[in-house]
């Protein structure tokens, strides 16, 4: 591994190991057993068939035990070809899915986003991380209002008054996967086993 691919692991640790500590502080029931963190970070400038959009992500999935699990995050989505800028306002579920590519990892996130003028719309984002940053292999498919699901088995929304969908690859930019173990009642981060 080079320098800086541990430069980001350990950057990826602190700040998934802050979080975890964080919630281990949140909750001092919860303090002896050991927090797991799985989650999905990234930016970037993505293109596709009808233009370009710049987005940022960070997306976590604590769990405490096995029925013990938090979903927390942010998306940002800034479509300068349609002067449409989309935030979420709440992350609900982080899915690995069965079904992998042939090449790289799959992760789907579902929430809520909101956009400029006051509207909140049903999101639904997939993610491929196929290679390292600057290959511009790795895959974006954002669906907001119509078409998109609210749970992981849900029906697709429909006749919201809204639809947004773009799929595309990252021109510039990475996706990279977070898979963090953190023993609260001593601090101590490292990698969680896959």
């Amino acid at each position: 591994m080079t320098a800086s691919g541990l430069e980001s692991m350990d950057r990826r640790m602190a700040i998934g190991g802050a979080l975890a500590g964080a919630a281990g502080l949140a909750l001092p029931l919860r303090q002896s057993r050991t927090v797991t963190q799985r989650g999905i970070v990234g930016g970037g400038l993505v293109q596709f068939e009808q233009g370009e959009a710049s987005f940022s992500l960070f997306v976590s999935r604590l769990i405490f035990a096995k029925d013990e699990v938090v979903v927390l995050g942010s998306i940002l989505w800034v479509d300068d070809t349609h002067e449409l800028t989309l935030r979420s306002t709440a992350i609900t579920d982080y899915i690995v899915p069965e079904a992998q590519p042939e090449q790289g990892v799959l992760r789907q996130v579902i929430g809520a986003m909101g956009d400029d003028a006051g509207g909140e719309y049903p999101f639904e984002l997939e993610l491929i991380d196929v290679d390292l940053p600057g290959s511009g292999k790795d895959m974006v498919v954002l669906t907001v209002g119509n078409g998109a699901r609210m749970s992981e088995n849900a029906t697709p929304a429909r006749d919201l008054g809204f639809s947004y969908t773009a799929t595309g690859t990252l021109a510039t930019g990475d996706i990279q996967l977070i898979g963090i173990e953190v023993d609260p009642a001593s601090g101590v981060a490292r990698p969680a086993p896959n």
